[in-house]
C-alpha cells in the first residue's frame, strides 16, 4: 500500500510539473505611472555648452495622459532642457529605468508645426532628457503628443526620428502617451494659463 501511494504521489508531481511547463509565460507588465512631469528648463549658451537657468515651464500630466492646465508657452529662439520625471503609484521616480534600458525605450514628440521645434536626445537615444530648440514662433497653440515606446526595434530608428508620426512602425508598445498644448511665442510673453 505504501509503495502504491508513493508511486501515485510521484506520478501526480510529474504530471503537475509537466502541465506547468506547457503553460505560456505570463506577459511582463509595462510600466504604470501615477503621474509624469515635463520640465522645460531654459538654457543659456556658453561657448560649446549650455547652463541651466531658473526659468522653467513645468507640465504635469494626470493619470489620463492629459496636461493638467490648458496652455503652456515657450519663447521662440530659445533652447530648453527637457527633463521627464515619471512617478509610479508608490511615488518613486522611474525615468532612470528608461535610460538603463535604453535598448528598449525611445520617446517621440509629434504634432509640432513645420520648422518650429528641434529636439536632440541627451540620454543614449531615449529622449526623456534632451535639448528642445524653439526655432520660430508657432501659429497659435499646437497640441503635441509625447509617446514613450517600449520594446521597439532600435536598430531601425535613430535620434533624428524624434518627431516621426509613424513611430509605431518601429514596433513595441506605448508605455505612455501624453498630450499637451504648447504655444511658442515671440519675446517675453509669459502666459501659462
Amino acid at each position: 500500500y505504501r509503495i502504491l501511494a508513493t508511486t501515485l504521489a510521484t506520478g501526480l508531481i510529474l504530471t503537475f510539473n509537466a502541465c506547468k511547463k506547457d503553460d505560456p509565460e505570463a506577459e511582463v507588465a509595462q510600466e504604470e505611472f501615477k503621474s509624469v512631469v515635463f520640465n522645460f528648463i531654459e538654457l543659456e549658451a556658453d561657448d560649446d555648452h549650455f547652463h541651466e537657468t531658473t526659468d522653467t515651464v513645468k507640465i504635469e500630466f494626470g493619470a489620463d495622459g492629459n496636461a493638467t492646465r490648458g496652455h503652456y508657452d515657450l519663447h521662440a529662439g530659445a533652447v530648453y532642457r527637457l527633463k521627464v520625471v515619471a512617478y509610479d503609484f508608490a511615488g518613486r521616480e522611474m525615468q532612470d529605468e528608461f535610460i538603463e534600458e535604453a535598448d528598449e525605450h525611445q520617446m517621440f514628440i509629434t504634432g509640432a508645426q513645420e520648422g518650429v521645434l528641434d529636439y536632440v536626445y541627451e540620454d543614449d537615444k531615449v529622449g526623456v532628457t534632451g535639448r528642445l530648440s524653439t526655432l520660430k514662433p508657432s501659429a497659435g497653440s499646437m497640441t503635441l503628443t509625447a509617446v514613450l515606446r517600449h520594446g521597439l526595434d532600435k536598430s531601425k530608428t535613430t535620434a533624428a526620428d524624434w518627431d516621426d508620426a509613424n513611430h509605431v512602425r518601429f514596433g513595441g508598445s506605448a508605455d505612455f502617451t501624453l498630450k499637451f498644448p504648447l504655444h511658442v511665442v515671440e519675446g517675453d510673453h509669459d502666459d501659462h494659463h
